[in-house]
């Protein structure tokens, strides 16, 4: 069948999960047969529309070139073709427009089927506002790419943390990232941040990397002990579900949203001083949380792929 995808990717390069996604996805259904196509024709419409954003821009490596406004005229025109939806973003307290809920929600009730990237995201940010049929399919990875490193004792006063974010936004973690930051002075921990710092943002004992993707981000994660997010509000989030699939357990925010629900491979911790508690717990218990993940990690793209695809050839 020809899906009509909203968003086109330049592959093989750093971004964000959707952008992550998007890519992936793309080479996936080509390779169930299916043809992937960037336009709309409407004297030669597709089988099937999928959508992964409401709004419109374009970069160096992205092209969202149909939003709302489209899908209005779509619908309006093709009221039978169908429409999937992917929502995967939140507006406040993230610095978004003031009607990008309202637009997001618009758009999905255009669609035949809407898929949402967490429970939190669907049950909780927009409960009550999209009618339209919903699954929820969390952010998965490649399992070819990022593969479970060898276990590595750590001791608690000397091990490596690491964490990784394509946004700059300080609600990506930043009130702990800097307080970890001053704490590790004249210890013997190791902390890494990979991705694009805040405006302002000056780590003086940590290590900061510019943005990796595939097997040169795989490869750093291995190289450290603990995954960190401290990002609030995050709809899924890719950046943890990376670090554990490598084999890193990790230590979420209370705040974290979608992150939180990975809870099995991780502890949660509140403000900074519980995180240090948390620390502790977590570095006793890195034989059990390493073997969890070898034996029960299952968020990959093989396994999550054929259930978004399954949707857009019935829906």
């Amino acid at each position: 069948m020809r899906i009509c995808f909203s968003l086109k990717i330049i592959p093989n390069q750093p971004g964000g999960g959707g952008a992550k996604f998007t890519s992936s996805f793309a080479d996936y259904m080509s390779s169930q047969g299916h043809s992937v196509e960037y336009f709309f024709k409407a004297n030669d419409p597709p089988d099937c529309v999928f959508f992964l954003d409401h709004k419109l821009y374009s970069d160096e490596r992205t092209d969202k070139w149909i939003g709302l406004e489209e899908a209005r005229a779509i619908k309006l025109r093709f009221p039978n073709l169908p429409i999937v939806t992917r929502v995967n973003d939140i507006g406040a307290p993230k610095d978004r427009a003031p009607d990008f809920v309202q637009r997001f929600t618009e758009l999905a009730n255009l669609s035949d089927h809407v898929i949402f990237i967490s429970k939190w995201l669907r049950d909780d940010y927009y409960k009550n506002k999209i009618n339209s049929a919903s699954t929820v399919i969390h952010n998965s990875v490649d399992k070819d790419v990022f593969t479970i490193k060898p276990y590595r004792e750590v001791s608690p006063k000397k091990f490596k943390l690491f964490t990784h974010h394509w946004s700059p936004s300080r609600i990506k973690g930043w009130g702990i990232y800097e307080q970890i930051d001053k704490w590790i002075k004249d210890k013997d921990i190791d902390f890494t941040f990979v991705g694009n710092l805040p405006n302002g943002v000056n780590l003086k004992n940590s290590t900061t990397l510019k943005p990796l993707a595939g097997l040169d981000l795989a490869e750093e994660i291995k190289k450290h002990d603990i995954y960190v997010t401290a990002s609030e509000f995050e709809p899924c989030g890719m950046h943890h579900i990376e670090g554990i699939a490598c084999g890193l357990p990790y230590l979420y925010t209370s705040k974290g949203g979608g992150t939180r629900e990975c809870g099995q491979f991780g502890l949660e911790f509140g403000d900074f001083e519980d995180f240090k508690e948390k620390l502790k717990k977590i570095i006793e218990k890195l034989p059990s949380f390493y073997n969890k993940i070898r034996t029960e990690f299952e968020l990959y793209n093989k396994n999550y792929f054929p259930k978004y695809q399954n949707i857009i050839e019935n829906v």
